[in-house]
């Protein structure tokens, strides 16, 4: 009995890797299988940061495909198990008919995708995971290897030609403990691009080192599981109440772990959707991560999550990226369609607390913040753009502003309410377009037309990138605005960000401290060696 799990265009992939973990480590065989990695493009944004890049997915080949299933014959496992993310779903569905061509093997696909749209996903697979998948895998895997029926497990959907069996929801895990570690060892792992086997280029998602022991420089992980919010644009929103968190000590223990295993380990990414959830946790964290792992790290924060003496205690620990997401300037927009609760004073209050941190010169002198917007939402107004645009003028300089445009995810609060109003189609939500959300970061078309609201928001967020930068005071901004000086000339307008962006960054001492510490994650000899000089296509 062996479980083969193919991960799509996420070669971290810290779900999967986890499950992984979960099945050896409960006796069942398991292999992980990457396939296809994220390729990054050069990209010219607004960007207060030197490395404008856009992540893009290459395509799928017929040798990818054939490169898989002559993976999976030498694997020869009882069950292969599919990450599926929305963006990624017509590559699961070709896949998936590949592979059932060549072979009888059952196929369960899993992840977010199957979870928020399952009536959609299951015509294309023999199996589906619902919801949390640890006991529910392990418990298909056993049966299927002891050759016994397994149409009643729970969160598992059964597809028998075409007759489906919805079995009901499975407790999730309270005790996050109980889960081993996330995998990173190279025991059982291959990585498919470019048509064939690529056993020595699995690099990791920066582009700084690998994905797997001893040679990564960037340790990816998660200390909770859920998020206390409930945004309306979130995944999260429809398992609202699921918050979980790891023990320090568990967390901790991976961490000693990660350094011991990699001598080039530089630093440490945290993907909890906020990790400031709970004053003692993070005091306690502090001091643990201060005296025993010491590395640099980043971590999501939230205007909500603002405690000041949890924030001072993260940066002496080692505190040195964060993003915090703003998503709109409008009050208004906040409340009434992302559901944020959060006033405009508060996330200005919040910005002002995060920009205190870099008086904090210890351990590590550069602390670095982006502030994310959602971009071209048409039922964000002009007047909404020009609150937004107030309020970005009243956070500190030296910030990111990065601009994501608004993607709608099957089954989402916020998709179901578009769709009633007919503001978007079917064809607009992810799964059924051909664009997928690695599109989500957008730049200045000189060849597009804009017109009409599109228009109105380009020239708004335009305005909001020249914020950035310390050069550029804010009473000019007020004064382009309130003149309307380039609204009848984006093209200008980009011009003059671009302008300002290049002489605020390169003629700016600090910013190549951060560039020089960037530049050190990986030794140059490991770069060439490897190829590695940027994660480009």
């Amino acid at each position: 009995m062996r479980v083969a799990l193919i991960s799509l265009f996420n070669y971290e992939n810290y779900a999967m890797r986890s499950l992984f973990s979960y099945l050896r480590g409960s006796g069942v065989p398991a292999s992980f299988v990457g396939f296809k990695r994220m390729r990054r493009k050069v990209t010219k944004t607004l960007k207060n940061e030197f490395m404008e890049m856009n992540d893009f997915h290459t395509e799928v080949s017929d040798e990818d495909i054939a490169a898989l299933a002559a993976e999976l014959d030498r694997l020869r496992p009882s069950l292969i198990g599919i990450g599926v993310q929305s963006s990624h779903f017509k590559t699961a569905q070709r896949i998936t008919a590949a592979l059932k061509r060549k072979s009888s093997t059952p196929i369960i696909w899993g992840g977010a995708h199957p979870t928020v749209d399952p009536e959609g996903c299951i015509p294309h697979t023999d199996l589906l995971c619902v919801g949390e998948g640890y006991d529910s895998i392990l418990e298909l895997a056993r049966r299927i290897g002891a050759g016994v029926p397994y149409r009643d497990i729970p969160n598992i959907w059964v597809n028998e030609s075409g007759a489906i069996v919805r079995n009901e929801s499975r407790s999730l895990i309270e005790d996050l403990d109980r889960l081993p570690y996330a995998s990173y060892d190279g025991e059982d792992k291959s990585y498919i691009d470019d048509g064939r086997l690529e056993p020595h280029r699995n690099i990791d998602y920066f582009g700084y080192g690998f994905t797997d022991d001893p040679g990564k420089t960037v340790h990816q992980t998660m200390t909770s599981l859920g998020c206390l919010m409930n945004c309306s644009f979130c995944i999260n929103a429809l398992a609202h109440g699921t918050y979980r968190r790891r023990s320090v000590q568990h967390v901790i223990s991976e961490l000693v772990g990660a350094k011991r295993k990699n001598p080039g380990l530089r630093m440490v990414f945290f993907w909890d959707n906020i990790f400031q959830v709970n004053r003692r946790w993070c005091l306690e964290f502090a001091d643990a991560y201060k005296s025993e792992v010491g590395l640099p790290f980043f971590a999501y924060s939230h205007p909500s999550c603002m405690d000041e003496e949890t924030l001072v205690a993260l940066r002496k620990a080692g505190w040195c990226v964060t993003v915090m997401g703003i998503q709109s300037g409008s009050y208004a927009v906040r409340k009434d369609l992302y559901n944020r609760k959060e006033m405009n004073v508060h996330v200005i209050a919040a910005a002002r607390k995060l920009d205190a941190l870099r008086k904090i010169k210890r351990p590590y002198s550069v602390f670095k913040i982006y502030y994310d917007f959602v971009k071209n939402n048409v039922l964000e107004t002009r007047e909404n753009l020009q609150e937004g645009l107030e309020l970005i003028l009243q956070v500190p300089k030296n910030f990111i502003f990065q601009a994501f445009n608004l993607s709608f995810f099957p089954n989402y609060t916020l998709t179901r309410r578009y769709l009633a109003e007919g503001v978007i189609s079917e064809g607009d939500v992810e799964g059924n377009i051909e664009t997928s959300a690695n599109d989500w970061i957008t730049t200045y078309d000189s060849k597009k037309e804009y017109s009409g609201i599109l228009r109105t928001h380009e020239y708004y967020y335009l305005l909001c990138s020249l914020a950035q930068f310390k050069i550029f005071p804010n009473r000019w901004i007020r004064l382009i605005e309130r003149r309307g000086v380039f609204t009848q000339r984006l093209g200008a307008l980009h011009r003059l960000c671009r302008m300002v962006r290049f002489v605020d960054l390169y003629f700016s001492p600090s910013n190549y401290v951060w560039l020089f510490a960037i530049l050190k994650v990986v030794s140059l000899r490991m770069k060439l060696k490897h190829r590695i000089l940027v994660r480009l296509k």
